[in-house]
């Protein structure tokens, strides 16, 4: 399956966030197992460099959905988790929708639309 490129996801991520880097970031949070992440563990999984992505934590956490934990690694490294809340779905949601519209895959739907009965 075709993916879209890191300038096209930019690009949506600054139309619906505002950043270029949110919607890669948060994509990459939601998808944490335990809802627990590091800023080396997102730059290295991402390709972002660190400064980027403290840049976009920051944003995350005045909106409340992440928070860094007491938790330090032995390199004293930060640990920060997410919130529960939906738009972690939401993300990966957008995400999925953009690879599956780079794929020419994408089916949109329209309320306005007539719908067979």
């Amino acid at each position: 399956m075709e993916t879209m490129t890191t300038e096209q996801i930019e690009e949506l991520s600054k139309g619906v966030f505002g950043s270029g880097h949110m919607l890669t970031l948060m994509a990459e949070i939601a998808r944490s197992e335990t809802g627990k992440f590091s800023t080396p563990a997102l730059a290295a999984s991402t390709g972002l460099p660190p400064s980027s992505i403290h840049t976009v934590l920051a944003r995350l956490k005045r909106a409340n959905l992440i928070r860094r934990t007491n938790e330090v690694t032995g390199d004293r490294i930060a640990i920060y988790e997410r919130r529960v809340h939906p738009t972690w779905a939401y993300a990966l949601q957008l995400k999925a929708d953009a690879d599956a519209q780079a794929a020419g895959t994408l089916a949109l739907h329209w309320p306005s639309e007539a719908r067979d009965a």
